[in-house]
């Protein structure tokens, strides 16, 4: 699953990128972004198109989420598409699409079946420097009362390059990969009339390059699977 993103911007080139105005010019970008620091992340909301957002963590609370935060936003960073109206923490929010920018994120190949050694890719978009990743977002009471702002990546069945890249459960032939929009798709993404199942692979084609990194950086987490 993904949990590791890059945004190479400033505020300046994500407003003419996407048309909108940023709600807070204070806001300085996270380049290198891990899911399990939640780190605060731009983000373009359903219900407010013409502006980005600043204060969105990764790894999605959900409103009714009863625990501490802490208890689970390093199991909700990945959201599979397919199971949206299955799974609590996603099924009443499937309306609060967001676009959530990046210039690239990161995936491991493992070299043998154990995974002792991996090949570090980075993908990217061919044709947008700031491509999107579909998510949701949720906002959450927590216990000072303070609002606390969230976001999930969403994934869908990986194409036959992510199966490739992605190959951590193959044995399974289980593959994964975020959902990237296309340029033209950021703004059908938001509409919520159009049923979310249709950015799905293979309905839906992202168009993509991944290419190995120099060097290994050190092995991730993983994600777990309760939710």
């Amino acid at each position: 699953m993904c949990n590791r993103k890059k945004l190479e911007s400033d505020l300046a080139k994500l407003a003419k990128r996407y048309g909108a105005m940023i709600d807070d010019l204070r806001l300085e970008v996270t380049v290198e972004q891990y899911a399990f620091d939640h780190d605060i992340s731009p983000i373009i909301k359903t219900e407010s198109p013409e502006t980005i957002c600043t204060d969105h963590h990764w790894g999605l609370v959900p409103a009714s989420w009863p625990q501490p935060k802490e208890k689970i936003w390093n199991s909700t960073y990945n959201a599979k598409l397919e199971y949206l109206h299955k799974r609590k923490s996603y099924k009443n929010i499937t309306h609060q699409r967001c676009l959530v920018p990046a210039t690239s994120y990161f995936e491991y190949h493992w070299n043998d079946p154990k995974g002792k050694t991996k090949t570090l890719y980075e993908i990217w978009h061919p044709e947008a420097e700031i491509f999107t990743l579909a998510g949701l977002h949720s906002s959450y009471v927590d216990y000072d009362g303070s609002i606390y702002n969230s976001y999930t990546v969403l994934t869908t069945e990986a194409n036959d390059r992510m199966r490739f890249v992605h190959n951590k459960d193959a044995a399974k032939d289980y593959h994964r990969m975020p959902l990237m929009l296309n340029p033209e798709d950021d703004r059908q993404w938001l509409d919520t009339k159009i049923p979310y199942m249709d950015f799905g692979f293979p309905n839906y084609q992202s168009r993509m390059i991944a290419e190995p990194v120099q060097g290994q950086a050190p092995t991730p987490p993983q994600q777990l699977s309760l939710f």
